[in-house]
């Protein structure tokens, strides 16, 4: 991996307009057209992780996501299924993560994936059957798995553009192979008969450069004029979250859907929390291991995210018959983030299979085949399979709260009560609602999440059911603090986690 302390550079050459202080265009080699494809492949808690560390923390880039991730830092370990399952959510694997070993540049800090056999596998059989990918995990015979063994590297197809030409890049972030017609096309359309006012700017690019692109690629419709002139990302108004043209979940389809219920304000429709079991936090959760390019696709939504789909629409583009097939339209996942229910397009990697030839020389690696005409007297094959891989990432037979901008709470760990007390507002203002999650519901609260800070409101409140007028307009007394004791059959056994002022749900977007 390349570290920021090693400073890795590379050359870029910017065409300028310094009266406008705007980048008109860029002509770049591979190394760095290799780096903008690699951001594509990073799993979207890795990108709340690289921006919160690169960018003030308080500043949301991506919608809710940074809450999720906070979610999962914060939640006990024994919320979850296993510690791996906690793991791989703080620092999220992708499946095309092999990809960017190799680049000149990169910015993802997430190690390796390693993998652990128990110590005794040597000599005891029973401990020849499981690996895991974390040191924690306890082997059949009682031992930790801490042993690390090295696995033989798999030749992976590339998905970056193989040729070695130089590429032209405009600020918007489409790219293209390189040609003096298209630069002459890209000049007339910004109204450019000529070089006259323009002037070459040839920069160094590096590790800091690159985070920043990446909080632009997000947030702004000039990706390279914010980061290489003005340093940083503008702010800009997001446009309203339109609809999606999709019907409902139909009945037909019960055997994937998830079942949620929420608390609705009746007088601005705004989702005030959700109650769910394990099977929608589940769910929730993988938002955070789904790379960029497939999120984008996923959300059926062109308009919302920064320029994310110039960018994927560009790396298809480029990439040849061979790399086209490793680029089709599928979201795949790594077995780590088998969940118990996904209605979304998004296939989970088959926990893998590995061999072992167990000798006495310590020389033992896991490959996915060995030739049995290598044995010798006294050695044996052994078949690993994964001990990480498991259906769910919490554990099951749990309530949780998720509020309207994706906070998710166990309900053992909060007071219903001390959230009650701070509400303020008319009970008769709220109502309760159970919503089935399909894919059109799943798809909406996935889009939602990337690119607003009202999530369960935005990407769920045109599957609510319709409300009787009349019933908007009763009122009851509020709820007030007090510093009595309050009996608790007075109120109803489902309490509202949050609320949002109501021109929180319908605000324009900003970014700093």
């Amino acid at each position: 991996m390349a570290k920021s302390s090693e400073k890795p550079k590379f050359s870029l050459r910017l065409l300028i307009d310094e009266e406008k202080n705007r980048v008109i265009l860029a002509e770049a080699g591979k190394d760095f057209v290799d780096v903008l494809c690699s951001l594509l492949t990073l799993p979207m808690g890795t990108i709340v992780r690289l921006l919160e560390k690169h960018q003030n923390p308080q500043s949301s880039v991506v919608g809710c996501l940074h809450n999720l991730y906070k979610s999962v830092a914060d939640m006990d370990v024994d919320n979850f299924e296993s510690q791996a399952c906690k793991h791989f959510l703080l620092h999220p694997r992708s499946a095309k993560g092999s990809h960017g070993r190799d680049l000149k540049l990169n910015i993802d800090d997430t190690e390796a994936t390693k993998f652990f056999v128990c110590p005794n596998f040597v000599s005891t059989e029973a401990c020849r059957k499981l690996f895991s990918n974390v040191s924690t995990m306890k082997c059949r015979c009682g031992s930790s798995m801490h042993r690390e063994i090295p696995v033989e590297e798999q030749q992976a197809d590339g998905v970056f553009p193989s040729c070695r030409t130089s590429f032209v890049i405009t600020d918007d972030l489409k790219v293209a192979l390189n040609s003096m017609g298209l630069v002459m096309n890209v000049l007339n359309d910004f109204g450019y008969s000529g070089f006259d006012k323009l002037q070459e700017m040839l920069i160094d690019v590096g590790f800091e450069e690159i985070l920043t692109l990446l909080g632009c690629l997000f947030t702004s419709e000039a990706p390279l004029t914010d980061t290489f002139l003005r340093k940083h990302c503008m702010s800009r108004k997001r446009k309203m979250l339109t609809p999606l043209v999709q019907e409902s979940s139909v009945a037909g389809a019960a055997d994937n859907l998830l079942t949620l219920k929420v608390y609705v304000r009746k007088t601005d429709r705004a989702v005030l929390y959700a109650e769910c079991r394990e099977e929608f936090v589940d769910f929730l959760f993988t938002f955070l291991a789904i790379p960029i390019e497939f999120a984008w696709e996923l959300s059926i939504d062109i308009g919302n995210m920064g320029c994310v789909g110039n960018l994927c629409r560009s790396v298809k583009d480029l990439s040849f018959e061979k790399q086209k097939a490793a680029t089709v339209s599928q979201c795949m996942l790594p077995y780590f983030y088998n969940g118990r229910a996904q209605p979304l397009d998004v296939v989970i990697q088959e926990s893998p299979e590995y061999e072992c030839l167990v000798t006495h020389y310590g020389h033992n690696m896991l490959c996915k085949k060995i030739n049995k005409a290598v044995l010798s007297n006294g050695e044996i094959i052994a078949k690993f399979t994964s001990a990480s891989a498991s259906i769910g990432l919490v554990k099951g037979e749990t309530n949780f709260i998720v509020s309207d901008d994706l906070v998710v709470t166990p309900m053992n760990s909060s007071s219903t009560i001390s959230l009650l007390s701070k509400l303020q507002m008319n009970i008769g203002d709220i109502e309760e609602q159970v919503i089935s999650i399909g894919k059109a519901e799943a798809t909406s609260l996935l889009r939602a999440s990337l690119i607003t800070t009202s999530a369960l409101t935005n990407g769920l409140s045109n599957f609510l059911s319709k409300m009787d007028p009349d019933e908007v307009t009763q009122s009851t007394p509020k709820i007030q603090k007090s510093d009595k004791p309050m009996k608790l059959g007075s109120f109803c056994s489902y309490v509202p986690f949050s609320c949002f002022a109501a021109d929180r749900i319908f605000e324009s977007m900003a970014f700093v």
